[in-house]
């Protein structure tokens, strides 16, 4: 199978997914938990989910306001995922290994809008 390259919005690429998820699980493992992501982890948190909402055809409910780090209970266990706080207060999780899955088979018709 060949290597799906991973491109986001706010230029950062990827050859492969493999090594997309290798960078973004660096940040999500690499932090406090409730802590707000800071500096360059916001950017490219923030590429990969407003990409991720695009690849999927996801409406964003409103403005990502901050991005953390959480744990999650999915399917009877906990793990550590990211999460989004909209400027309503809201607050939504995401899975960056779903993440990527989408934006490096997102079909792209031209340019990222």
């Amino acid at each position: 199978m060949p290597a799906k390259p991973v491109e986001l919005r706010n230029g950062l690429k990827f050859a492969k997914a493999g090594d997309a998820n290798a960078f973004f699980k660096g940040i999500l493992n690499d932090g406090d938990l409730k802590a707000y992501l800071t500096g360059e982890d916001v950017d490219v948190v923030d590429a990969l989910f407003r990409d991720y909402c695009a690849a999927t055809g996801w409406e964003i409910p409103g403005e990502p306001e901050r991005y953390f780090r959480d744990w999650n209970m999915a399917e009877d266990r906990a793990t550590r995922s990211f999460y989004v706080e909209f400027v309503s207060g809201e607050t939504d999780d995401f899975s960056y290994i779903k993440a990527v899955r989408a934006v490096a088979n997102w079909r792209r018709n031209g340019r990222i809008q």
